[in-house]
Protein backbone atom coordinates (compact mmCIF):
# COMPACT_ATOMS: atom_id res chain seq x y z
CA UNK A 1 0.00 0.00 0.00
CA UNK A 2 1.54 3.34 -0.97
CA UNK A 3 1.83 6.28 1.41
CA UNK A 4 -1.07 8.30 -0.02
CA UNK A 5 -3.44 5.34 -0.10
CA UNK A 6 -2.54 4.52 3.48
CA UNK A 7 -3.10 8.13 4.50
CA UNK A 8 -6.51 8.10 2.85
CA UNK A 9 -7.48 4.89 4.65
CA UNK A 10 -6.36 6.25 8.00
CA UNK A 11 -8.18 9.50 7.37
CA UNK A 12 -11.31 7.57 6.48
CA UNK A 13 -11.16 5.82 9.85
CA UNK A 14 -11.02 9.16 11.63
CA UNK A 15 -13.77 10.72 9.54
CA UNK A 16 -11.63 13.45 8.00
CA UNK A 17 -11.44 12.15 4.43
CA UNK A 18 -12.04 9.06 2.36
CA UNK A 19 -10.34 7.63 -0.67
CA UNK A 20 -11.16 9.87 -3.61
CA UNK A 21 -11.65 12.97 -1.46
CA UNK A 22 -9.56 16.09 -1.95
CA UNK A 23 -6.51 16.48 0.27
CA UNK A 24 -3.29 18.44 0.62
CA UNK A 25 0.12 16.86 1.13
CA UNK A 26 2.94 19.36 1.58
CA UNK A 27 6.46 17.90 1.57
CA UNK A 28 9.97 19.28 1.39
CA UNK A 29 10.83 18.63 -2.24
CA UNK A 30 14.30 20.19 -2.45
CA UNK A 31 17.13 21.64 -0.35
CA UNK A 32 18.90 23.67 -3.04
CA UNK A 33 21.28 26.18 -1.44
CA UNK A 34 23.03 27.31 1.75
CA UNK A 35 24.06 30.71 3.09
CA UNK A 36 26.87 31.24 5.62
CA UNK A 37 26.01 34.12 7.96
CA UNK A 38 29.33 34.19 9.82
CA UNK A 39 30.20 33.73 13.48
CA UNK A 40 29.68 35.13 16.92
CA UNK A 41 31.30 34.10 20.20
CA UNK A 42 28.76 32.92 22.78
CA UNK A 43 29.92 31.88 26.27
CA UNK A 44 33.44 31.40 24.93
CA UNK A 45 32.31 29.20 22.03
CA UNK A 46 32.48 30.24 18.37
CA UNK A 47 28.99 29.81 16.94
CA UNK A 48 28.46 29.82 13.17
CA UNK A 49 25.07 30.51 11.60
CA UNK A 50 23.59 29.16 8.39
CA UNK A 51 20.33 29.21 6.51
CA UNK A 52 19.26 26.64 3.95
CA UNK A 53 16.87 26.98 1.03
CA UNK A 54 13.83 24.71 0.85
CA UNK A 55 11.29 24.01 -1.86
CA UNK A 56 7.80 22.93 -0.87
CA UNK A 57 5.81 20.53 -3.05
CA UNK A 58 2.09 19.94 -2.70
CA UNK A 59 1.72 16.33 -3.85
CA UNK A 60 -1.94 16.34 -2.86
CA UNK A 61 -4.85 17.03 -5.21
CA UNK A 62 -6.18 20.32 -3.83
CA UNK A 63 -4.63 23.74 -3.16
CA UNK A 64 -2.82 24.16 0.17
CA UNK A 65 -3.29 27.39 2.12
CA UNK A 66 -0.28 29.74 2.09
CA UNK A 67 -1.91 32.84 3.57
CA UNK A 68 0.40 35.56 4.84
CA UNK A 69 -0.56 37.55 7.94
CA UNK A 70 -2.68 34.68 9.33
CA UNK A 71 -2.01 31.36 11.11
CA UNK A 72 -3.05 29.55 7.91
CA UNK A 73 0.33 28.91 6.37
CA UNK A 74 3.02 26.24 6.83
CA UNK A 75 6.17 26.64 8.88
CA UNK A 76 9.57 25.26 7.94
CA UNK A 77 12.27 23.88 10.25
CA UNK A 78 15.80 23.17 9.04
CA UNK A 79 18.58 21.43 10.96
CA UNK A 80 22.22 20.41 10.39
CA UNK A 81 23.47 16.89 11.19
CA UNK A 82 26.87 15.18 11.41
CA UNK A 83 27.97 11.58 10.88
CA UNK A 84 31.25 11.13 12.77
CA UNK A 85 33.32 8.49 11.00
CA UNK A 86 35.37 7.80 14.12
CA UNK A 87 32.49 7.11 16.50
CA UNK A 88 30.18 6.01 13.64
CA UNK A 89 27.46 8.09 15.29
CA UNK A 90 24.93 10.46 13.72
CA UNK A 91 24.07 13.54 15.77
CA UNK A 92 22.03 16.66 15.23
CA UNK A 93 24.24 19.73 15.57
CA UNK A 94 22.01 22.76 15.37
CA UNK A 95 18.51 24.08 14.84
CA UNK A 96 16.91 27.20 13.43
CA UNK A 97 13.80 28.95 14.56
CA UNK A 98 11.01 28.06 12.13
CA UNK A 99 10.37 29.98 8.93
CA UNK A 100 6.80 31.26 8.52
CA UNK A 101 5.87 31.10 4.84
CA UNK A 102 4.17 34.12 3.28
CA UNK A 103 3.38 33.51 -0.41
CA UNK A 104 3.55 30.68 -2.92
CA UNK A 105 4.74 30.40 -6.48
CA UNK A 106 3.62 27.59 -8.78
CA UNK A 107 6.60 25.56 -10.00
CA UNK A 108 7.15 22.01 -11.26
CA UNK A 109 9.97 20.65 -9.07
CA UNK A 110 8.16 17.48 -7.92
CA UNK A 111 5.22 17.04 -10.30
CA UNK A 112 3.52 18.89 -13.14
CA UNK A 113 1.80 21.89 -11.57
CA UNK A 114 -2.00 21.83 -11.86
CA UNK A 115 -4.38 24.84 -11.93
CA UNK A 116 -5.82 26.22 -8.71
CA UNK A 117 -2.88 27.93 -7.06
CA UNK A 118 -2.17 31.59 -6.37
CA UNK A 119 0.01 33.63 -3.99
CA UNK A 120 -2.12 32.41 -1.08
CA UNK A 121 -2.48 28.77 -2.18
CA UNK A 122 0.03 26.20 -3.42
CA UNK A 123 -1.72 24.38 -6.23
CA UNK A 124 -1.91 20.58 -6.55
CA UNK A 125 1.33 19.18 -7.92
CA UNK A 126 2.97 22.60 -7.61
CA UNK A 127 6.21 23.65 -5.92
CA UNK A 128 7.20 26.82 -4.08
CA UNK A 129 10.87 27.79 -3.60
CA UNK A 130 12.38 29.73 -0.70
CA UNK A 131 16.08 30.35 -1.21
CA UNK A 132 18.54 30.34 1.68
CA UNK A 133 18.36 34.13 1.82
CA UNK A 134 14.59 34.11 2.35
CA UNK A 135 14.76 31.25 4.85
CA UNK A 136 17.38 33.20 6.77
CA UNK A 137 15.28 36.39 6.89
CA UNK A 138 15.06 36.97 10.63
CA UNK A 139 11.77 38.87 10.47
CA UNK A 140 9.98 35.71 9.28
CA UNK A 141 11.55 33.34 11.82
CA UNK A 142 9.64 32.36 14.96
CA UNK A 143 9.98 30.01 17.95
CA UNK A 144 9.74 26.26 17.46
CA UNK A 145 8.30 25.94 20.98
CA UNK A 146 5.19 27.89 19.90
CA UNK A 147 4.37 25.36 17.15
CA UNK A 148 2.45 22.12 17.62
CA UNK A 149 4.39 19.76 15.35
CA UNK A 150 1.39 17.46 14.82
CA UNK A 151 -1.59 19.78 14.33
CA UNK A 152 0.56 22.66 13.01
CA UNK A 153 -1.29 25.09 15.29
CA UNK A 154 0.92 27.93 16.42
CA UNK A 155 0.84 31.21 18.25
CA UNK A 156 0.08 34.09 15.89
CA UNK A 157 1.44 36.69 15.79
CA UNK A 158 4.42 34.61 16.90
CA UNK A 159 6.97 35.93 19.35
CA UNK A 160 9.64 37.96 17.57
CA UNK A 161 7.62 38.57 14.40
CA UNK A 162 9.39 41.18 12.25
CA UNK A 163 12.27 41.21 14.74
CA UNK A 164 15.88 41.16 13.58
CA UNK A 165 19.11 40.84 15.50
CA UNK A 166 22.79 40.01 15.17
CA UNK A 167 24.09 37.76 12.40
CA UNK A 168 23.31 34.46 14.17
CA UNK A 169 19.96 35.46 15.71
CA UNK A 170 17.18 32.91 14.97
CA UNK A 171 19.24 31.14 12.27
CA UNK A 172 20.71 27.61 12.33
CA UNK A 173 23.42 27.77 14.97
CA UNK A 174 26.25 25.22 15.20
CA UNK A 175 29.50 25.18 17.13
CA UNK A 176 32.32 25.78 14.69
CA UNK A 177 34.35 23.14 16.54
CA UNK A 178 31.67 20.57 15.63
CA UNK A 179 31.98 21.21 11.90
CA UNK A 180 35.77 21.62 11.76
CA UNK A 181 36.15 17.97 10.78
CA UNK A 182 37.05 17.08 7.22
CA UNK A 183 36.51 13.36 7.86
CA UNK A 184 32.85 13.72 8.83
CA UNK A 185 29.79 13.63 6.59
CA UNK A 186 27.19 16.36 7.08
CA UNK A 187 23.50 16.59 6.23
CA UNK A 188 20.64 19.05 6.27
CA UNK A 189 17.01 18.20 6.96
CA UNK A 190 13.97 20.26 6.04
CA UNK A 191 10.56 19.73 7.68
CA UNK A 192 7.28 21.36 6.59
CA UNK A 193 4.39 21.51 9.07
CA UNK A 194 0.95 22.35 7.64
CA UNK A 195 -2.49 22.43 9.33
CA UNK A 196 -4.37 20.92 6.40
CA UNK A 197 -1.96 17.99 6.18
CA UNK A 198 -2.73 17.17 9.81
CA UNK A 199 -6.45 17.29 9.09
CA UNK A 200 -6.10 14.93 6.12
CA UNK A 201 -3.63 12.55 7.79
CA UNK A 202 -0.87 13.32 5.30
CA UNK A 203 1.58 14.79 7.83
CA UNK A 204 3.89 11.79 8.27
CA UNK A 205 6.01 12.39 5.16
CA UNK A 206 7.04 15.97 5.88
CA UNK A 207 10.81 15.49 6.44
CA UNK A 208 13.49 15.38 3.72
CA UNK A 209 17.29 15.27 3.93
CA UNK A 210 20.32 15.86 1.72
CA UNK A 211 24.10 15.76 2.13
CA UNK A 212 25.92 18.99 3.01
CA UNK A 213 29.48 19.88 2.03
CA UNK A 214 31.35 22.25 4.36
CA UNK A 215 34.55 23.96 3.19
CA UNK A 216 37.05 23.58 6.02
CA UNK A 217 38.77 26.89 5.24
CA UNK A 218 35.89 29.31 4.71
CA UNK A 219 33.14 27.20 6.31
CA UNK A 220 30.94 28.06 3.36
CA UNK A 221 28.61 25.18 2.56
CA UNK A 222 26.55 23.73 -0.26
CA UNK A 223 24.12 20.85 -0.62
CA UNK A 224 25.06 17.98 -2.91
CA UNK A 225 23.89 14.63 -4.20
CA UNK A 226 20.51 12.96 -3.86
CA UNK A 227 17.57 14.66 -2.16
CA UNK A 228 15.90 11.99 -0.04
CA UNK A 229 12.33 13.23 -0.20
CA UNK A 230 9.92 12.21 2.55
CA UNK A 231 12.79 10.57 4.51
CA UNK A 232 13.92 11.96 7.90
CA UNK A 233 17.66 12.53 8.36
CA UNK A 234 17.92 9.80 11.02
CA UNK A 235 17.87 7.36 8.08
CA UNK A 236 21.22 8.77 6.94
CA UNK A 237 22.69 6.84 9.87
CA UNK A 238 21.44 3.57 8.44
CA UNK A 239 22.64 4.59 4.97
CA UNK A 240 26.15 5.02 6.42
CA UNK A 241 25.95 1.87 8.54
CA UNK A 242 23.51 -0.90 7.50
CA UNK A 243 23.95 -2.41 10.97
CA UNK A 244 21.87 0.40 12.46
CA UNK A 245 18.35 -0.72 13.39
CA UNK A 246 15.61 1.89 12.96
CA UNK A 247 12.07 1.51 14.30
CA UNK A 248 9.09 3.87 13.96
CA UNK A 249 6.18 4.12 16.41
CA UNK A 250 3.27 6.57 16.67
CA UNK A 251 1.49 7.82 19.75
CA UNK A 252 -2.18 6.85 19.28
CA UNK A 253 -3.86 9.63 17.32
CA UNK A 254 -0.72 11.74 17.46
CA UNK A 255 2.82 12.00 16.13
CA UNK A 256 5.74 9.75 15.19
CA UNK A 257 8.86 8.88 17.18
CA UNK A 258 11.77 7.06 15.49
CA UNK A 259 14.54 5.23 17.36
CA UNK A 260 17.90 4.16 15.92
CA UNK A 261 20.17 1.66 17.68
CA UNK A 262 23.54 0.04 17.08
CA UNK A 263 26.28 -1.83 18.92
CA UNK A 264 30.02 -1.40 18.30
CA UNK A 265 32.55 -4.06 19.30
CA UNK A 266 35.39 -2.14 20.99
CA UNK A 267 37.72 -5.12 20.70
CA UNK A 268 38.58 -5.34 24.41
CA UNK A 269 35.62 -7.42 25.56
CA UNK A 270 33.37 -4.37 25.72
CA UNK A 271 30.63 -3.01 23.48
CA UNK A 272 29.42 0.54 22.97
CA UNK A 273 25.66 0.94 22.51
CA UNK A 274 24.40 3.97 20.61
CA UNK A 275 20.82 5.21 20.38
CA UNK A 276 19.12 8.10 18.66
CA UNK A 277 15.57 9.21 19.52
CA UNK A 278 14.05 11.37 16.79
CA UNK A 279 10.71 13.17 17.11
CA UNK A 280 9.35 13.71 13.61
CA UNK A 281 6.09 15.52 14.34
CA UNK A 282 4.82 14.78 17.86
CA UNK A 283 3.62 17.55 20.15
CA UNK A 284 3.63 15.08 23.05
CA UNK A 285 7.40 14.86 22.54
CA UNK A 286 9.76 12.63 24.58
CA UNK A 287 10.94 13.07 28.18
CA UNK A 288 12.37 9.63 29.03
CA UNK A 289 14.38 6.89 27.32
CA UNK A 290 15.10 3.42 28.76
CA UNK A 291 17.47 0.64 27.67
CA UNK A 292 17.24 -2.73 29.48
CA UNK A 293 20.69 -3.76 30.68
CA UNK A 294 21.73 -5.96 33.60
CA UNK A 295 25.53 -5.85 33.21
CA UNK A 296 27.75 -3.10 34.60
CA UNK A 297 27.70 0.07 32.47
CA UNK A 298 30.08 3.01 32.05
CA UNK A 299 31.21 5.77 29.68
CA UNK A 300 27.76 7.29 29.35
CA UNK A 301 27.14 9.92 26.70
CA UNK A 302 24.36 12.28 25.70
CA UNK A 303 23.81 14.79 22.91
CA UNK A 304 20.98 17.28 22.46
CA UNK A 305 20.43 20.54 20.58
CA UNK A 306 20.81 24.07 21.88
CA UNK A 307 17.67 26.16 21.62
CA UNK A 308 18.22 29.86 21.10
CA UNK A 309 16.66 33.24 20.31
CA UNK A 310 13.49 34.85 21.74
CA UNK A 311 11.43 32.45 23.89
CA UNK A 312 13.14 29.30 22.59
CA UNK A 313 16.25 30.22 24.56
CA UNK A 314 14.23 29.55 27.73
CA UNK A 315 14.29 25.79 27.10
CA UNK A 316 16.15 24.18 29.99
CA UNK A 317 19.64 23.33 28.66
CA UNK A 318 20.35 20.69 31.33
CA UNK A 319 21.63 17.41 29.89
CA UNK A 320 19.68 14.24 30.64
CA UNK A 321 21.56 12.22 33.25
CA UNK A 322 21.59 8.39 33.15
CA UNK A 323 20.05 6.51 36.08
CA UNK A 324 20.89 2.83 36.57
CA UNK A 325 18.25 0.58 38.10
CA UNK A 326 16.62 -2.82 37.90
CA UNK A 327 14.84 -1.84 34.68
CA UNK A 328 18.12 -0.86 33.01
CA UNK A 329 19.53 2.56 32.21
CA UNK A 330 17.05 5.43 31.99
CA UNK A 331 17.62 9.01 30.89
CA UNK A 332 14.99 11.61 31.86
CA UNK A 333 14.21 15.26 31.37
CA UNK A 334 11.56 17.18 33.25
CA UNK A 335 7.94 16.47 32.37
CA UNK A 336 5.75 19.26 30.98
CA UNK A 337 3.79 19.22 34.25
CA UNK A 338 7.02 20.28 35.96
CA UNK A 339 8.31 22.71 33.35
CA UNK A 340 6.74 23.46 29.96
CA UNK A 341 10.19 24.59 28.82
CA UNK A 342 11.85 21.34 29.87
CA UNK A 343 14.55 19.83 27.65
CA UNK A 344 12.25 17.42 25.79
CA UNK A 345 12.88 15.85 22.39
CA UNK A 346 10.59 18.21 20.49
CA UNK A 347 9.41 17.81 16.89
CA UNK A 348 12.11 17.84 14.24
CA UNK A 349 14.90 17.05 16.73
CA UNK A 350 16.98 14.02 17.70
CA UNK A 351 18.78 13.31 20.99
CA UNK A 352 21.54 10.67 21.39
CA UNK A 353 22.36 8.32 24.25
CA UNK A 354 25.27 5.88 24.60
CA UNK A 355 27.15 3.72 27.08
CA UNK A 356 29.66 0.87 27.31
CA UNK A 357 29.16 -2.60 28.78
CA UNK A 358 30.68 -6.07 28.38
CA UNK A 359 27.41 -7.72 27.35
CA UNK A 360 27.19 -8.72 23.68
CA UNK A 361 24.30 -7.37 21.59
CA UNK A 362 20.98 -9.05 21.00
CA UNK A 363 17.57 -8.08 19.69
CA UNK A 364 15.35 -6.53 22.31
CA UNK A 365 13.14 -3.57 23.16
CA UNK A 366 13.79 -0.02 24.32
CA UNK A 367 11.12 2.42 25.43
CA UNK A 368 10.25 6.11 25.64
CA UNK A 369 7.80 8.15 27.69
CA UNK A 370 6.09 11.32 26.48
CA UNK A 371 6.81 14.82 27.74
CA UNK A 372 3.21 16.08 27.80
CA UNK A 373 1.50 12.84 28.89
CA UNK A 374 2.29 9.47 30.44
CA UNK A 375 2.10 7.66 27.09
CA UNK A 376 4.89 5.16 26.49
CA UNK A 377 6.18 3.59 23.28
CA UNK A 378 8.28 0.46 22.76
CA UNK A 379 10.75 -0.01 19.92
CA UNK A 380 12.56 -3.04 18.52
CA UNK A 381 16.25 -2.29 19.01
CA UNK A 382 19.73 -3.67 19.60
CA UNK A 383 20.30 -4.09 23.35
CA UNK A 384 22.84 -5.82 25.62
CA UNK A 385 22.25 -9.49 26.33
CA UNK A 386 20.72 -9.87 29.78
CA UNK A 387 22.66 -11.45 32.64
CA UNK A 388 20.92 -13.44 35.31
CA UNK A 389 18.71 -10.80 36.88
CA UNK A 390 19.34 -9.73 40.46
CA UNK A 391 16.59 -7.21 41.01
CA UNK A 392 17.80 -6.05 44.42
CA UNK A 393 21.23 -5.07 43.05
CA UNK A 394 20.10 -1.50 42.52
CA UNK A 395 23.54 -0.07 41.73
CA UNK A 396 24.62 -2.94 39.46
CA UNK A 397 27.86 -3.80 41.29
CA UNK A 398 26.92 -7.48 41.86
CA UNK A 399 27.02 -6.96 45.64
CA UNK A 400 23.99 -6.64 47.90
CA UNK A 401 24.67 -4.14 50.65
CA UNK A 402 23.62 -0.84 52.21
CA UNK A 403 24.21 1.03 48.95
CA UNK A 404 21.46 -0.98 47.24
CA UNK A 405 19.05 -0.19 50.09
CA UNK A 406 19.96 3.50 49.78
CA UNK A 407 19.51 3.39 46.00
CA UNK A 408 16.09 1.74 46.39
CA UNK A 409 14.94 4.33 48.94
CA UNK A 410 16.09 7.17 46.67
CA UNK A 411 14.31 5.66 43.66
CA UNK A 412 11.21 5.02 45.73
CA UNK A 413 11.16 8.60 47.03
CA UNK A 414 11.51 9.92 43.47
CA UNK A 415 8.85 7.51 42.16
CA UNK A 416 11.45 6.15 39.74
CA UNK A 417 10.32 3.09 37.77
CA UNK A 418 13.39 1.25 39.15
CA UNK A 419 11.57 1.05 42.52
CA UNK A 420 8.30 -0.23 41.04
CA UNK A 421 9.05 -3.85 41.91
CA UNK A 422 5.64 -5.23 40.95
CA UNK A 423 5.37 -3.10 37.78
CA UNK A 424 1.89 -1.77 38.60
CA UNK A 425 2.77 1.90 38.15
CA UNK A 426 2.27 2.58 41.87
CA UNK A 427 4.76 3.14 44.65
CA UNK A 428 3.53 1.52 47.84
CA UNK A 429 4.05 -1.20 50.45
CA UNK A 430 4.09 -3.94 47.82
CA UNK A 431 7.18 -2.45 46.18
CA UNK A 432 8.99 -2.22 49.53
CA UNK A 433 8.01 -5.81 50.28
CA UNK A 434 9.17 -6.94 46.84
CA UNK A 435 12.56 -5.27 47.28
CA UNK A 436 13.07 -6.77 50.76
CA UNK A 437 12.16 -10.23 49.47
CA UNK A 438 14.62 -9.94 46.57
CA UNK A 439 17.32 -8.52 48.85
CA UNK A 440 16.90 -11.41 51.31
CA UNK A 441 17.05 -13.97 48.51
CA UNK A 442 20.44 -12.66 47.36
CA UNK A 443 21.89 -12.70 43.87
CA UNK A 444 22.20 -15.86 41.73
Amino acid sequence: MNRLTLAAVLAACTGTATAGDLFTDVICGALPDVQNHGTRVVAGETIRAYSVGTTACNIGNMPAEWIDGTPNHPVIAVTIWKYDNETERLTQLGVTQVKHSFASLQGNVCQPCQPGGDFSHLGPGCSDPYGAGLNGNQADLGPRTEVNGFTADFVYPYTGINQGGNNIFKRIQVKQSDIADSTATYYVEGVYVHKQDSQFGTNFNNATYRQLNINQSSFNANTTGTTFREVPAIYAWQAQDPGVVITEQDYPGEGRIIVASKATDLGDGNWRYDYGVYNQNSDLSVASFNVPVTSATSNFGFNDVTYHSTVDENVNPTDWAPVEGVSGVTWNSEKASENLMGNAVRWGTMYNYWFTTNAAPTNGTVSTEAFKSNDTLSFAAIVPTADSVCEADMNGDDILDFFDISAFLTAYGNEDSAADFNDDGLFDFFDVSGFLTAFSAGCP
